[in-house]
């Protein structure tokens, strides 16, 4: 596998196989049955499998396919490897990586033996190894247009009805005809894609259409046919594909490949019809021949990284002259009842709670009920986004599980498992007594960059908790009468491009204290993306076998039952086109805040539009906090921040 070190490099050490190579985590033998086989597969998924002539030698005398291991399971013949296994490719480690891709692609295997110069087994080498030297290259052909195979080219991939019965699609597959199937949706769409790891994972194994079971007194399954009992694909398939586009770069399709072992991808039209797809062979193709014959490139859509530069407190504030208080106290506005989660809680359980709740924030307690720490809505999304985990992809073989980013060359890191509340949470967070003013309560949120204040007693004991709603919610009753304009984040500050990558805008939104942004296409208003929303729609996900859930443009979907109901991600750089939602309302610049505070509780963020119509700024909640903040500031204390006139 790739090092850290040689991550864009293009000099020789990429270019050969031994720096690609890799050693399955398994041994199997000739008298090993296929059941083990499946079974370590399945928790270990690699798409060639050497085969020994015994425990204790490296004499490789096979090689097992996963197809192979489905093709025996589906005959339900209790088989030894030795009599199933496959003739291996053989390649030595010192061979350049473009000769072992040319053999493959020839035999249409998904890996190789690889042997040392005197022939002595070190390791095997699969297509996602390959893969991954090839991303540390300028692919000759760059987009998905010049090389992805359309739906009336016969190649390795098919597409089916998602309705479609298994059994018509399982002869292909086992058979390694084809490497993967795109499900479709009655009106075209991408619904799921089936390829020869669903079945391995699934621990069910088909044998043709057989005879019709009995159903009288017996529970049909979900999917399967009440007269034939014949599953259909869209039960076995994986929900929620990711897609691509045609002007999507093609070395983002690789890296997607590379990191998941998925080698099939779907392109969809601007309707999200499905036209075609995109597989491995193809992206061997962009990068070894460049575009098919009749084909050309079209212009990329990338994600664009916005510099953000953290402004001081002063900046972001915007202090000016404000006595006009409240009169409210932590007291009167403090949520005393506040949910709960165990520290060893994992993210799954935090992410229930906050979205059976409504909360925005959570308190940790340890083994004896003792409060350690809180978890906000901002901290999960700092969690999945800021610390290199920013969105959840498929690994094959394996439930859905958090990815790292990964830089081009280098191999993904699976975490195995999910953070825990104790991981998640903060321990070091701004207190306030019961007596302290929501003005206070406001700069002390600002300055430790929190969404919450925590209140404590007499005792020091902890009584409650204020969070930025809870400030909006007084400002609403006692807050000034001033414009919107007067409070609104420059339309500079919190717009940002469709193709800004989400990334660097949730950098953005940190950096200013925002809730969230604009995503606009010159002066046309597109959508917004914000915290809260991040927070509870993920990409795709199944942790601890939860339902699936996916970023579609109208907000949260839940896959219950019925395809009309499934979305798809995107395979490449997720940008803010892909995660924005819909703009339900947008605020007048002269109209009075207090307002249109229902609208912005509903919705975190509101444009806000001049008398023409125009763009000119977004009103977050973050900004009646900094309205609260400016009167402690100029009021209480004006000898500690300077005061802008």
């Amino acid at each position: 596998m790739l090092k850290r070190e040689t991550v864009g490099e293009v000099g020789a050490r990429v270019q050969y196989v031994r720096d690609v190579l890799r050693h399955p985590p398994f041994r199997v033998t000739v008298n090993t049955t296929v059941e083990i086989l499946a079974a370590y597969l399945r928790k270990f998924p690699i798409d060639v499998v050497p085969v020994f002539k015994s425990v204790f030698s490296d004499n490789v005398v096979g090689v097992v396919y996963p197809q192979t291991v489905l093709l025996m399971k589906s005959r339900k013949e209790e088989l030894k490897i030795g009599q199933v296994m496959n003739q291996p490719i053989v390649v030595k480690e010192s061979w350049r990586v473009d000769n072992v891709v040319e053999i493959l692609i020839s035999e249409a295997k998904w890996g190789a033996v690889v042997v040392d110069e005197d022939g002595n087994y070190v390791g095997v080498v699969t297509l996602s190894d390959l893969l991954t030297a090839l991303l540390t290259r300028e692919p000759k052909a760059k987009s998905v247009a010049a090389v992805y195979t359309s739906k009336e080219e016969k190649s390795r991939v098919g597409f089916v009805p998602a309705i479609e019965s298994v059994t018509k699609v399982l002869k292909k597959l086992t058979g390694g005809e084809v490497d993967g199937f795109v499900a479709l949706s009655r009106e075209g769409g991408a619904v799921g894609i089936l390829t020869v790891w669903d079945f391995v994972k699934s621990r069910r194994w088909f044998k043709g259409a057989g005879k019709p079971r009995p159903i009288f007194g017996t529970r049909v399954a979900r999917g399967e046919s009440k007269a034939t009992g014949v599953a259909r694909v869209w039960r076995v398939m994986f929900r929620g594909v990711s897609v691509a586009t045609l002007d999507m770069p093609i070395d983002e399709v690789a890296r997607y490949m590379a990191t998941t072992g998925l080698y099939v991808v779907p392109v969809v039209d601007r309707e999200g019809r499905v036209i075609g797809a995109v597989t491995a062979w193809d992206v061997f193709h962009a990068y070894l021949y460049g575009p098919k014959p009749g084909r050309g490139d079209v212009e990329i859509k990338r994600a664009v990284e916005l510099p953000v530069a953290k402004p001081s407190l002063e900046e972001v504030v915007r202090v000016k002259p404000v006595k006009h208080v409240t009169g409210l106290r932590a007291r009167d506005v403090m949520l005393s009842d506040v949910p709960v989660v165990n520290v060893k809680d994992t993210y799954s359980r935090i992410r229930r709670v906050f979205l059976n709740t409504g909360s925005g924030v959570v308190a940790v307690l340890d083994e004896n009920g003792k409060v350690v720490g809180f978890v906000s809505r901002r901290d999960l999304l700092s969690y999945i986004a800021e610390k290199s985990l920013g969105y959840w992809k498929r690994q094959k073989g394996k439930r859905l599980v958090l990815k790292e980013e990964v830089k081009p060359g280098e191999r993904a890191k699976i975490a195995v498992r999910e953070g825990t509340a104790g991981e998640i949470m903060k321990t070091d967070f701004p207190t306030v007594k019961e007596s302290d003013t929501v003005e206070e309560i406001a700069y002390r949120m600002l300055t430790a960059g929190t969404d919450y204040v925590v209140v404590v007693g007499e005792d020091n004991a902890l009584v409650g908790v204020v969070t930025k709603d809870e400030l909006v919610k007084a400002f609403r009753e006692r807050g000034r009468s001033v414009n919107v304009g007067e409070l609104m984040t420059p339309i500079e500050v919190a717009k940002v491009d469709l193709f800004a990558s989400l990334h660097s805008l949730l950098k953005r939104i940190n950096a200013f204290e925002l809730d969230g942004v604009v995503v606009s296409e010159g002066n046309d208003l597109k959508g917004l993306v914000t915290v809260d929303d991040l927070t509870f729609r993920p990409v795709e996900e199944t942790l601890r076998g939860e339902k699936l859930v996916f970023f579609t443009r109208s907000g949260i979907k839940r896959v219950t039952t019925g395809l009309e109901r499934m979305r798809y991600s995107k395979a490449g750089t997720l940008m803010a086109l892909d995660v924005m939602k819909p703009v339900s309302h947008v605020a007048p610049i002269n109209v009075d805040v207090r307002e249109i505070l229902d609208k912005l509780i509903e919705q975190d963020v509101l444009p806000v539009v001049d008398e023409q119509g125009k763009l000119v700024g977004v009103l977050n909640k973050m900004d009646i906090v900094k309205e609260l903040a400016r009167v402690y500031i100029t009021y209480a204390m004006p000898e500690k921040v300077t005061v802008v006139r």
